[in-house]
């Protein structure tokens, strides 16, 4: 089964990227450890263990855009 992760990115951004938790820009929430600054521009959220109960988090944190990461491709079940 799969799970999925939120990268909220409030500074660059302002929005929400959903990820499966293997993806290697997700790492299960670690993201890819390179050039983090902790939560000065974003925070992960998660393990969610649907699309739809990830989308539905995602939307209720009020960024200006949610999307599907374009590597991994969660909303392609």
């Amino acid at each position: 089964m799969n799970s999925f992760y939120i990268y909220e990115n409030w500074r660059a951004t302002d929005k929400c990227v959903i990820h499966f938790a293997d993806c290697r820009y997700c790492n299960f929430g670690k993201g890819t450890e390179r050039g983090t600054k902790g939560e000065e521009n974003g925070r992960w959220h998660g393990k969610f263990n649907s699309y739809k109960e990830t989308l539905e988090f995602s939307i209720s944190l009020g960024r200006k855009k949610v999307a599907p990461c374009k590597v991994c491709n969660p909303n392609i079940i």
